[in-house]
């Protein structure tokens, strides 16, 4: 199994940010091929940081190979895009991790 974690700090407006997360962002998570599984959590403490972290999104795949691919569609592309919109809720980019 793979893994593509997004870890976001709070945004600059929550509410907006949780709004077009939920409605789009993740709506376009949905059409990525090889997805087998993709949640959202919300961040009610993080430790041994100052960060303020507010969301952990975590979408998996069956095999590095199948993240791969799946990195190489046009659906990705567009979920990429959409991150490019999503920094006007931002105070920085998040931070992505591949797991495997």
């Amino acid at each position: 199994m793979a893994k593509i974690m997004v870890i976001y700090q709070e945004p600059k407006d929550v509410a907006e940010f949780k709004q077009y997360y939920e409605n789009n962002h993740m709506a376009l998570v949905k059409d990525v091929p090889n997805v087998k599984h993709a949640e959202v959590n919300y961040v009610s403490a993080a430790m041994n940081t100052d960060k303020p972290y507010f969301l952990t999104a975590t979408i998996e795949f069956g095999s590095k190979e199948q993240l791969e691919d799946a990195m190489q569609s046009p659906a990705w592309a567009k979920v990429s895009e959409d991150g490019q919109n999503m920094m006007k809720f931002l105070h920085e980019p998040p931070l992505l991790l591949i797991t495997e």
